[in-house]
Parts: C-alpha cells; sequence; structure tokens
C-alpha cells in the first residue's frame, strides 16, 4: 500500500481495499494521515473501502483540525435496501459529526461506556452495602 500510495503518478486513483487488515488500531489511525498527506503533496486520489472505525474517527478528526476539508474527503456508507446495495453519502454538519449517523454503524461505543458505568457505580454502592 505504501508504495502504491508513493509511486501512483500525480493525478491516479488509487482503489484499496480494507487496508487496516492485520494493522493495529493505532497505525489503521495513521492510515488516515496518509492518504490526506499523499492525496495533498501528490494530487493523488484515494477510494477506501474500510470497516475500521479508527481510521473513519481519525479522518473525521483531520476535516475537524481542518487539514482537509469536507469537499476534498466524501465518506459513505453501504447498506442492503430491497435487496440491493445502496450508498448513503454520509452528510457532516459544521462541527463534523455526522447528521445521518446509520443505525449501529461501528456498534454503539456510548451506550456501552454508559451502560459500564452504570455496572460500575452499581458494583461500588453493593460493595459499600456488604462492609
Amino acid at each position: 500500500m505504501l508504495t502504491v500510495a508513493f509511486f501512483a503518478p500525480p493525478g491516479s486513483t488509487v482503489i484499496l481495499e480494507e487496508p487496516e487488515i492485520h494493522l493495529h488500531p493505532l497505525a489503521q489511525s495513521v492510515l488516515a494521515e496518509l492518504f490526506v498527506e499523499v492525496s495533498q503533496k501528490r494530487l493523488v486520489q484515494f477510494i477506501v473501502e474500510t470497516h475500521s472505525e479508527h481510521l473513519f474517527r481519525r479522518m473525521q478528526t483531520l476535516v475537524a483540525k481542518e487539514h482537509l476539508g469536507t469537499e476534498d474527503c466524501e465518506m459513505y456508507f453501504v447498506e442492503k435496501e430491497q435487496g440491493r446495495a445502496q450508498l448513503r453519502r454520509l452528510e457532516l454538519d459544521p462541527y463534523v459529526r455526522v447528521k445521518n449517523w446509520p443505525d449501529r454503524f461501528f456498534g454503539d461505543a456510548l451506550a456501552e461506556t454508559r451502560e459500564q458505568t452504570q455496572l460500575a457505580l452499581k458494583r461500588i454502592k453493593d460493595l459499600r452495602s456488604a462492609n
């Protein structure tokens, strides 16, 4: 992937399928930075199919940091509708939050955190009651 990124002729489009495979989560995040840097410096366009929340979130962060604009980066979600794959463009608000977040997209990290916190508080309360 690095070879393709740095040796593709300027103006090329590089299509990558799950480039995050077998990479540590931090390395998955760094991929987003690589795509932005190579795209800007070498004028190479990347079309990336990914299941990586780390890569996706870092791309959001790079847009929020204004390292690139929303017009420079489009994100899509593929969903099944009437037995056919449909592309849905993810719309970002001015704060780079996804306005049309698909149901159970990347699971529900906030709900998991909320539940873990509630269970931890219950455990603390139960331990205090037992003493």
